[in-house]
């Protein structure tokens, strides 16, 4: 801005100083010269032979305006210096800014900073001998301070209360039982609705075997960290002891079976229950606590999979045993008698 108002006072003088020559120029062009003077009467003379008195003036070099020749004016500068001082003193203001702007930066840039580098020098660096406080020097007087350090020594070497069961180390499905874990095999055949009696025949005995009935399960499987159902079904797997069969006469008879069972849909539910410091482990129990599953078979289930293990003794729950009956239309099951 201020080159601009220089540029444009300069230029307004020029132009002042064009028009004042030529002003001067037309004025004494229009002016008489000495011989028409003195050849002409002055206005109101009696006598024609009274001539006018002519005195020649000689100007002096200043009096005489000449275009060529350069006026300095006391009140400006020539363009150039003041150009150059303009970007003199624009440059030394931004230089004086960007000092500025730098020191206040990185003083603010330490400052916080400050507090972690010196605690990270404090604690790489050896604590002295000299500064090391001797063995006799007496007991810190401050209760406060003995009760807080007490009290952070015990959450430090305090442990994690151990769980009152093992866990596993592999991924998989497990029954925990009389204080040590059984890995449940998968049933190959999928678990049918709870709607449907009776599923198809499984002809493959368990590999699972329980000494008793409390037994808990332990689901150790990354898909369920949060995913997880609220409530899972144990179901029965009954036997089939025998079968009714007719002969070509239709008298009827009874023929022992070996290696079937049936998935039933007599169920109980349990509880599914996180594991504190396992999240991809969950707990399944019964809510009540003196539950027992009688002798006999079982699948847990999972999603349509069943999990099979066997609960050892004799079987006395009815549930588990079964009868089948060979027709000629198919075969029906039902419960046995006496099992």
């Amino acid at each position: 801005m201020e080159k601009k108002r220089l540029t444009t006072a300069l230029e307004t003088a020029i132009q002042g100083v064009e028009k004042f020559s030529v002003v001067r120029e037309e004025r004494e062009r229009l002016l008489p010269s000495p011989a028409a003077q003195s050849g002409s009467d002055a206005p109101g003379t009696a006598s024609p032979s009274s001539a006018a008195t002519v005195i020649p003036l000689t100007p002096g070099p200043q009096d005489i305006f000449t275009p060529e020749r350069t006026y300095p004016a006391s009140g400006f500068q020539p363009v150039m210096e003041v150009r150059t001082t303009t970007l003199l003193a624009t440059l030394a203001r931004f230089c004086v800014g960007m000092t500025m702007f730098t020191a206040v930066f990185f003083l603010g840039y330490y400052r916080e900073r400050l507090p972690f580098i010196g605690e990270r020098l404090r604690f790489a660096q050896p604590p002295s001998p000299m500064l090391a406080k001797p063995a006799s020097s007496p007991p810190i007087s401050d209760a406060s301070q003995q009760a807080a350090g007490v009290t952070e020594l015990q959450v430090v070497t305090a442990s994690p209360s151990p769980l009152p069961f093992p866990v596993p180390t592999d991924y998989g499905i497990y029954a925990l039982n009389d204080g040590a874990l059984n890995e449940l095999q998968l049933l190959p055949e999928r678990v049918p609705d709870k709607r449907v009696a009776m599923s198809t025949p499984v002809n493959e005995p368990s590999r699972t075997m329980l000494s008793d009935g409390r037994a808990k399960f332990i689901l150790f499987r990354r898909d369920l960290a949060g995913n997880a159902p609220d409530r899972m079904d144990v179901r029965v797997v009954a036997r089939v002891v025998r079968a009714l069969t007719f002969d070509a006469k239709g008298k009827p008879g009874y023929s022992p079976v070996s290696d079937a069972w049936n998935i039933r849909n007599t169920t109980y539910e349990f509880r599914v229950r996180p594991i504190p410091g396992y999240p991809e482990m969950l707990l399944v129990q019964s809510d009540k606590p003196d539950f027992t599953l009688s002798p006999g078979r079982y699948i847990l289930v999972l999603k349509d999979q069943g999990y099979d293990f066997t609960v050892v003794g004799k079987v006395t729950d009815p549930v588990q045993c079964l009868e089948r009956t060979d027709a000629a239309n198919g075969a029906f099951y039902s419960e046995c008698q006496k099992p």
